[in-house]
């Protein structure tokens, strides 16, 4: 099968497939006055990143016009879809995490981090670490979430920054930083660990997995 290069920006290359063949059921929009939502429901269950461009349309025109109703049908599609394992080397996921990987709005920069997490890749450790470094609290748990395999004194740096801060906001950050850690080992990982910021009020502790 040919191959392509995706992600190319903060991270080594990763291979992917050639271009999905071209279905024209993805090129289809609601008829004038129609809802978005049970439309991206319908692409939801399909789970194909095919429909990912669809969708993105479909986000844009609810940012321009606003349809409450429709917003959550649509952002769950697009996680769904882009954040699946099977899609993480598809050309729309690709194209996706282009898009939104340094995007103003956070929560579409935390669905780019996750969908190029979602191939659990070890040569994509720079670019998650540049985002473990993140002010976004939504973007750091991504970021963490999508580290794997062998780690190094940089990434055992960086968790243990995120788990020695004092922020509420960082509640689940801290959370997947110490189970990193505790998966990773050692006497440095342990040394990080013990640093970890334990809420006085014991408001938002909960031990490590």
């Amino acid at each position: 099968m040919q191959q392509e290069s995706a992600f190319d920006g903060g991270g080594a290359l990763a291979p992917q497939p050639a271009r999905p063949e071209h279905d024209r059921a993805f090129e289809d929009r609601p008829a004038e006055g129609e809802h978005w939502g049970p439309y991206a429901r319908r692409l939801q269950a399909t789970r194909d990143p095919r429909a990912l461009p669809a969708l993105l349309e479909a986000h844009d025109t609810l940012r321009r016009e606003p349809r409450f109703c429709c917003v959550g049908a649509v952002r769950a599609a697009l996680y769904e879809i882009a954040t699946a394992r099977e899609n993480a080397a598809s050309e729309p996921v690709a194209d996706l995490v282009d898009r939104w990987w340094n995007s103003a709005d956070p929560w579409e920069e935390m669905v780019a981090v996750t969908a190029r997490a979602g191939g659990q890749e070890e040569t994509e450790r720079p670019a998650l670490l540049e985002k473990v470094r993140s002010a976004r609290p939504t973007v750091v748990t991504a970021a963490i979430e999508g580290l794997c395999g062998m780690s190094d004194a940089d990434e055992i740096e960086a968790l243990r920054d995120v788990v020695s801060r004092p922020d509420p906001k960082l509640h689940w950050a801290h959370q997947a930083a110490a189970r990193r850690l505790a998966e990773i080992g050692g006497p440095d990982a342990e040394a990080a660990l013990a640093q970890r910021f334990i809420d006085p009020d014991g408001l938002w502790r909960e031990d490590p997995a």
